[in-house]
């Protein structure tokens, strides 16, 4: 048989320098593309075990709060079910008569903030003049105070003309989505957000950096407002410090004053204010104090799990009557998307 010579062809071709230096760079490139994805499927794994952490631990400082708002209720009625007599004679304040109540649950802790609605002014009564004095003492500056105040009473009043830096059915009906303004008396704090001129930070207050790097929550005006109430007197014992600026005629370091002793311990009469503090308030000042509860508090529940950073925070209003009523208690308003840093910590 007769043999035919081969060929040469690339199979019979001894490997060359240059093809390895080929085969080793894409070793590298497929090695590095595979730590990427498994850096990448890692972070993201990490990242959805947190995810599912936190929701785990939101849920459970739900619950915690929900505890702590039904305890500081419960302590409120049996406080107030006591009769006086059994209430030793110059007693230390306890909790409740400080506004802060404190406690653990489930293995967590939550906080309850107690605030008699008598410490606010109604949004529906306030004079022009203390509505803008209370503005400007929440820290609202010009010209924002002016919109906010003439835009509250256009709100409120029932015509259709617009102030001089207020709002009317013109201004609401160009935004985008439109709306007609209220042209009645606020049904909850929370329609100030529609009003012209109210921001989030201005409603709900923002935490703030001071100069000596605290952080310090300063308060919107949600929590200077109340609908619940009608009474013309603010309690001292109640009040934050720009409700009782607003007071017409009330001293700056006066109100201060107020706020910190009753911290300490609350005022229990009004005499006891120009006894107490190294300022002789005017009559017109102190006929507009009061000690008096309305019965109807907002309580702010926080809570949060032992040894987890995230918190939830509840605000209620709740009314208490336990002279006769089938329910001792009543919720009047529940609201359970609170900002965490809205608790005020």
């Amino acid at each position: 048989m007769t043999a035919f010579p081969k060929k040469p062809g690339n199979m019979d071709r001894p490997p060359m320098r240059g093809d390895e230096g080929i085969i080793l760079i894409v070793v590298l490139w497929v090695m590095t593309a595979l730590a990427v994805l498994t850096l990448s499927f890692s972070r993201e794994s990490r990242i959805e075990v947190l995810t599912a952490g936190n929701a785990r631990s939101m849920e459970k400082a739900y619950y915690i709060a929900r505890a702590g708002m039904e305890s500081t209720i419960y302590q409120i009625i049996k406080k107030r079910m006591t009769p006086v007599a059994q209430t030793a004679f110059g007693a230390e304040p306890d909790q409740i008569d400080l506004g802060k109540v404190t406690g653990s649950f489930g293995g967590g802790f939550w906080k309850v903030n107690v605030q008699d609605e008598s410490g606010k002014i109604n949004i529906n009564t306030v004079s022009e003049q203390q509505l803008g004095a209370l503005i400007r003492a929440a820290g609202i500056e010009e010209p924002d105070a002016l919109i906010l105040t003439d835009s509250i009473l256009d709100w409120r009043d029932t015509d259709d003309n617009a102030r001089d830096n207020g709002a009317e059915n013109e201004y609401y009906q160009s935004l985008d989505p439109p709306y007609t303004a209220k042209n009645n008396r606020f049904d909850a704090v929370e329609e100030l957000l529609l009003v012209r001129g109210m921001t989030r930070d201005y409603f709900y207050g923002k935490p703030e950096r001071l100069q000596d790097g605290t952080v310090e929550y300063k308060y919107g005006l949600s929590r200077f407002f109340t609908v619940y109430t009608t009474r013309d007197q603010i309690n001292v014992n109640s009040a934050a410090v720009p409700t009782l600026l607003s007071i017409p005629g009330m001293p700056p370091e006066a109100a201060r004053m107020i706020y910190e002793r009753r911290q300490v311990q609350p005022f229990a009469a009004i005499a006891d204010i120009n006894r107490e503090i190294p300022f002789q308030l005017p009559a017109g000042v102190i006929t507009r104090l009061t000690t008096a509860q309305t019965g109807i508090l907002t309580l702010t529940a926080e809570a949060n799990e032992e040894g987890a950073r995230v918190r939830r925070v509840i605000r209620a209003v709740v009314s208490i009557n336990t002279i006769g009523a089938q329910n001792p208690y009543q919720i009047l308003y529940w609201n359970e998307n609170i900002s965490d840093y809205e608790s005020g910590t």
